[in-house]
């Protein structure tokens, strides 16, 4: 949580910085046109890397932060399965975006991390 108030306030005090092929100009349009892009994934956890890691490459990394935080909370107000895993398979997937902006390097940072 701190993370993302900490992204929070360093994006209002600077401007965010915004990738050049961003699918959708609203935070909450970027990050369901990079989650529908990516190819169903074998189990649950790889799937949460994948996507907060395209998220942060493609959006930003608050914004996948943001995602993260979001279904999480959201499974727990519906049927979902709430847990720490999968935050921390979202951390890694944004650690593994860092090294740059290539969906390969990225898949297999996350095969590295154990996803």
């Amino acid at each position: 949580m701190r993370i993302v108030l900490l992204n929070l306030a360093l994006c209002g005090l600077a401007a965010c910085a915004t990738p050049p092929d961003r699918p959708a100009v609203s935070s909450y349009g970027c990050m369901v046109v990079v989650r529908d892009s990516l190819p169903p994934q074998p189990y649950d956890k790889r799937a949460h890397c994948l996507t907060a890691g395209r998220i942060a490459q493609r959006c930003s990394v608050f914004e996948a932060d943001l995602a993260g935080l979001g279904k999480e909370v959201s499974d727990m107000f519906t049927h979902g399965d709430p847990s720490w895993a999968d935050w921390r398979a979202d951390r890694a997937g944004i650690r593994c975006a860092q090294h740059g902006r290539d969906p390969q390097a990225l898949a297999q940072c996350c095969t590295e991390a154990g996803y």
